[in-house]
């Protein structure tokens, strides 16, 4: 029980800190979206590969493309980089928070 907690509490605090750094993107242009998500992809740490199993397709934040949800090229978003629709299913950053089981 008590790993449950402390698991909880980490995560909490991971999606606390992911929102300080979305907030500021509130209210941007799309054409700001580039330059905004360029810094965030960089304080989070983004990759074009896995962290072992940690992928974009398995964390709760990943967007999968209403016309192409299997398609593993760079045709996703993510929450956390509003206006972003490059981030593939094997990508993976810091912002991950796997899905429920």
């Amino acid at each position: 029980m008590e790993d449950n907690v402390k698991q909880s509490r980490r995560q909490l605090l991971k999606m606390g800190s992911i929102a300080l750094v979305a907030a500021p993107m509130v209210g941007f242009n799309t054409s700001a979206f580039a330059h905004q998500n360029t810094a965030v992809r960089a304080a989070l740490k983004f990759q074009n590969t896995p962290n072992g199993d940690k992928e974009c397709a398995k964390c709760m934040n990943f967007l999968p493309n209403k016309n192409k949800p299997h398609d593993k090229g760079h045709v996703h978003g993510c929450k956390l980089y509003p206006g972003d629709d490059e981030i593939c299913p094997t990508c993976y950053c810091n912002g991950f928070v796997a899905k429920p089981k």
